[in-house]
């Protein structure tokens, strides 16, 4: 039972240490602070490597919350992760350096160690202060720092279903890419 209790808690860990906010100016400190995830049920499969967290999922570390319906982390023969969160919505947050918070919500959030890929779907919404990006899907390379959003593409069957777009609001854009004197 401590075996499976221990390898729980692990690939517990796995899930908050590699499910990164889509930021580029995360707050430094957030990475040596302690992972705390809670929720009301968890089953790991030591045969699978994986891990599935039920009901009221809530991850934080540092000034990063997140908070899901569910979870599921996967760890390949590579040493690969594979994490999912599903919510209605999943609603996440965390500090940035510059006091600032980054703050968002999706129905999906998918990350992959070996693509440094992080995507949400389904009505994902970033924002950062007064700017604003909002899609039905967007996705954060962690590495490459570029983001990309799409919108949903009419389905041909539906003459009512039209492809949604996506909206981006950028506030004080003269400000932030004024040269200094």
């Amino acid at each position: 039972m401590e075996n499976k209790l221990s390898h729980i808690l692990r690939v517990c860990v796995i899930i908050a240490l590699s499910a990164p906010l889509p930021s580029v100016y995360a707050l430094q400190s957030d990475a040596s602070q302690p992972v705390q995830i809670s929720a009301e049920n968890g089953e790991a499969s030591q045969q699978d490597q994986s891990t599935t967290l039920s009901n009221n999922v809530h991850i934080t570390r540092g000034s990063i919350n997140i908070y899901a319906d569910r979870g599921h982390v996967a760890l390949d023969k590579n040493g690969d992760k594979y994490i999912t969160l599903w919510g209605s919505p999943i609603r996440f947050s965390q500090q940035q350096d510059d006091g600032s918070v980054v703050s968002g919500q999706c129905n999906q959030f998918d990350y992959n160690t070996k693509t440094n890929l992080a995507i949400l779907t389904g009505r994902a919404r970033l924002k950062r202060g007064k700017d604003q990006i909002n899609g039905e899907i967007i996705s954060y390379n962690t590495q490459s720092q570029v983001y990309s959003a799409r919108g949903v593409a009419a389905n041909g069957v539906n003459k009512t279903h039209r492809a949604s777009r996506i909206t981006i609001i950028l506030n004080d854009l003269d400000k932030q890419h004024a040269p200094t004197k």
